[in-house]
């Protein structure tokens, strides 16, 4: 009878701990964490500009930034991407009304400003994958029109995407992304909406979406979007297509409307790979049209560059790029000129690109207005 009774309650207490462990949370966490820092010191000789634009020294361009990944529960997961001290702007911290002559009438106003960080969101994102070939992915992120704007930050050849990139596409945006990765990566396609803050017209002064779309063919295989050392095997070979379509009403400060136009840009890129080589180019081109001009407003803007990546670690690279604005009136023209060297010291990482040392030659020619400018810059970039 004892051994009976010994019997029912260890049976009933393992069922009890059996039921306590179900209940336990499980240990660990599905987010992922990492980071980078990156330093640049830039000095850059502008001899033809105004007096306090002709010299620019110092760490311009740094950042720091914050990666949070996670996977919450398949096939939902999530991208918050960080960035410390990369977008400064100067804001007002105050404004005084001065009277010069002392009539009681104010002659000027006082002011003064600080550097203060803009948006440090260069990626908040949630993602619904609900089978391998198709996702959508939602929030701040950057449109991905040309084959550059999809790179990651820490994987650039150079320190800064190529400046015609910029021009056509700056920043990041709020939207939506249907996506599709088919083939294992030989087609990778893209299309959505956002808000259209990120197409270098000021926000608060216009409003209308952006729909946007994007095709990369990649028939020798998957080819990846980063600049160093991505992939180092047989030959590959990439070509792209993008375009924004932003069609917005402009308004004054009193808040009403003065002007709707139709600004249409597109993007044709090209890649290449083999054994450490990479060699890619962009061309780009804007059109916009508004209600109040029959003439529509053109620029047109590319890019190349190359790096190959030799033993031990070293990268020289070379990167050319022009853009000519408001063609179709005052034509302005651009170029660019960069040649530098990689060095990735760790080699016996897990990645060798975990620490990057760079050196590059930097070269502006404002052709149009007569203004050149000269200079270096060294990045030393660490990701963990």
């Amino acid at each position: 009878m004892t051994r009976r009774i010994l019997g029912v309650a260890g049976f009933v207490g393992g069922m009890m701990l059996s039921e306590a462990a179900a209940e336990q949370p499980k240990t660990g966490t599905p987010v992922k964490f990492g980071g980078y820092v990156a330093p640049v010191f830039k000095a850059i000789s502008r001899p033809a500009a105004r007096p306090i634009d002709q010299q620019r020294v110092g760490m311009d361009g740094s950042r720091a930034g914050l990666v949070f990944t996670g996977k919450v529960a398949p096939p939902w997961s999530f991208r918050i991407h960080l960035v410390l001290g990369s977008d400064t702007f100067a804001a007002l911290t105050n404004a005084e009304p001065v009277d010069t002559d002392n009539n009681s009438t104010t002659d000027a106003i006082e002011t003064s400003s600080e550097q203060a960080i803009g948006n440090i969101v260069e990626e908040a994102t949630a993602k619904y994958q609900p089978i391998e070939q198709f996702n959508i992915r939602a929030g701040r992120m950057r449109i991905p029109f040309t084959s550059q704007s999809q790179s990651p930050t820490t994987a650039l050849m150079f320190p800064e995407r190529a400046k015609p990139n910029e021009v056509f596409l700056e920043g990041t945006d709020l939207g939506g992304l249907l996506e599709m990765n088919l083939f294992d990566g030989r087609i990778l396609g893209s299309t959505g909406m956002f808000n259209g803050t990120g197409t270098s017209v000021d926000a608060g002064a216009k409003k209308g979406a952006l729909y946007t779309g994007r095709v990369d063919i990649n028939p020798l295989g998957s080819f990846g979007f980063r600049e160093t050392s991505e992939w180092q095997g047989p030959f590959r070979v990439g070509v792209g297509a993008g375009i924004i379509y932003n069609p917005f009403t402009a308004y004054d400060n009193s808040g009403y409307p003065t002007v709707r136009v139709n600004d249409t840009r597109t993007s044709l890129s090209g890649r290449l790979a083999f054994y450490g080589l990479y060699v890619s180019g962009e061309y780009m081109r804007r059109q916009q049209l508004d209600s109040m001009s029959s003439r529509p407003a053109w620029a047109t803007g590319w890019y190349g560059q190359s790096g190959w990546i030799l033993p031990l670690g070293f990268e020289p690279v070379f990167r050319m790029g022009e853009v000519i604005e408001d063609q179709s009136f005052d034509p302005r023209k651009t170029t660019w000129i960069n040649v530098g060297l990689n060095v990735y010291p760790a080699q016996k990482a897990n990645r060798p690109d975990r620490v990057k040392l760079s050196a590059h030659y930097l070269s502006e020619d404002r052709v149009t207005e007569g203004e050149k400018a000269r200079g270096v810059a060294t990045m030393a970039q660490i990701i963990w």
